[in-house]
């Protein structure tokens, strides 16, 4: 019987590693799975080669300096396929060596558990998360060290990474303000240490946006002001909320069991600074994913890993059945593997579809004016846009009911190109006006799309037509 149970436990870990290498090797098969991070360093390319500051180029409303990470991270890999996965992966070493350093834990133990917390949370995607999580877990660990050491210069580095963090992702601000006030309520820093980081919070940003005000002419007013626009109407309302809500729930729910454990120590709350300080991340981010307002699965990383660093302290410490009380993360990382797997081999199919290289050859330098369509064609295939709202379906949240009537004075502009998503004018994804337009002055030049399906609705599917 006890061999019996060997054999299953061996197999059972076999088979768990053939499917994580399958799993992982499935992102290399594609240039991108999740679309936003193609956005980012088109963003990128704007401020870096062509020096124009957000958001003459391209818009998008997140912080600028994502961009920036973003288009330098594309011009030092050389890797197309798994570009982002491998930025991913880099991230979740160096999250491990901080974390197995700080805490004292094996660090491919570590590896493991973020791992699990990577798979159902969409890590290897890439976005701006990656960058995020290991900026929050440096700021926690330099004021536990300034705490603790009483080091002034810790606090002020700490304001400053804060700073960056907030503009990779402004979730991050939920997460680190709170855990930065604790400690001056709990009494645990000076006001003078306090202050030392706030200091170094402004210095960062004021570091930040200094091409802003080296440039004047209320761009920095500018900047701002395209964000708040875009969010009033982009915030979900009261019913996607709700869903965001139940979806994170959803997501906690298998780290209920961990969590109990680790909550019900009265270490956590009055001990070791360190385990305080994880289990406050751990608290802020959950509320940090529900205020995102959206279910994007790549937003429950915030939470998810740091609540794996929990269950892989428990682990640390000794606590019995913590295996069993895994299994449902582990069968679950299990199911979302073979879905992705899935999902990764269908995308590569869509992906042959795309053909950036011939559209390069036959646009050139010349500018594309996107109609809802795919933008990561854009990113694939080195194209100029024609109009800076780029990103797919942000015209129709930034204009609302406007939207076609922005579209109509893009085109009378006569851009020599013109991107529709494929069939947009049959499924009505595209204006009957527009649609006109088009056909009036446009012939069609390169169709993306699966033959047996000619009229269905993908978003990888487009049509490509030239100005006559």
């Amino acid at each position: 019987m006890i061999k019996c149970k060997s054999l299953i436990g061996k197999f059972s870990i076999s088979l768990m590693l053939v499917l994580s290498f399958v799993y992982v090797l499935t992102f290399f098969i594609v240039p991108f799975t999740d679309w936003d991070v193609t956005f980012y360093p088109l963003i990128g390319k704007g401020i870096l080669r062509y020096h124009i500051l957000p958001y003459d180029y391209i818009f998008d409303h997140k912080p600028y300096l994502v961009y920036v990470f973003y288009y330098i991270w594309t011009q030092v890999e050389p890797i197309l396929n798994g570009r982002f996965a491998i930025l991913a992966m880099v991230s979740m070493v160096f999250v491990a060596f901080m974390f197995s350093s700080a805490y004292g834990t094996n660090k491919w133990q570590t590896l493991f558990y973020l791992s699990i917390g990577s798979i159902i949370g969409d890590y290897l995607g890439g976005n701006t998360e990656v960058l995020q999580i290991p900026l929050e877990l440096s700021v926690i660990l330099m004021l536990s060290k300034g705490v603790q050491e009483h080091k002034i210069p810790l606090f002020f580095l700490a304001g400053i990474v804060s700073a960056i963090a907030v503009n990779i992702n402004y979730l991050a601000g939920c997460v680190l303000s709170p855990i930065i006030l604790y400690l001056l309520l709990g009494r645990l820093c000076t006001v003078v240490e306090f202050l030392t980081c706030v200091t170094g919070g402004l210095v960062g940003l004021a570091g930040v946006f200094l091409p802003f005000l080296i440039a004047g002419h209320g761009k920095l007013a500018a900047y701002f002001a395209m964000q708040h626009h875009f969010l009033q109407h982009y915030g979900g309302g009261a019913d996607e909320r709700m869903y965001t809500f139940a979806l994170v729930a959803l997501y906690i729910a298998p780290l209920c069991p961990m969590l109990a454990l680790w909550f019900g120590k009265r270490d956590v709350w009055w001990g070791n600074l360190r385990e305080r300080l994880l289990s406050l991340w751990f608290v802020f981010s959950v509320v940090a994913a529900i205020l995102s307002g959206h279910g994007f699965y790549h937003y429950f990383s915030l939470f998810l890993i740091p609540g794996m660093l929990i269950c892989l302290l428990l682990h640390r410490d000794g606590e019995s059945a913590l295996s069993w009380r895994m299994m449902p993360l582990y069968l679950y990382a299990a199911f979302l593997m073979v879905s992705g797997i899935v999902s990764n081999i269908n995308d590569m199919k869509r992906a042959r579809l795309t053909d950036p290289a011939r559209i390069s050859q036959v646009v050139g330098h010349q500018k594309v004016l996107n109609i809802n369509s795919d933008h990561s064609l854009y990113y694939l295939s080195d194209l100029e846009t024609f109009d800076p709202i780029l990103f797919h379906r942000q015209i129709e949240i930034y204009f609302g009911p406007q939207a076609a009537d922005h579209y109509m004075n893009d085109l009378k502009q006569r851009p020599p190109f013109v991107l529709m998503p494929h069939a947009g004018c049959i499924n009505h994804t595209v204006a009957p006006q527009v649609c006109s337009w088009v056909q009036d002055h446009y012939h069609p030049v390169y169709e993306a799309y699966k033959k047996k399906h000619p009229n269905r609705d993908d978003a990888r599917y487009y049509n490509l037509y030239k100005l006559n």
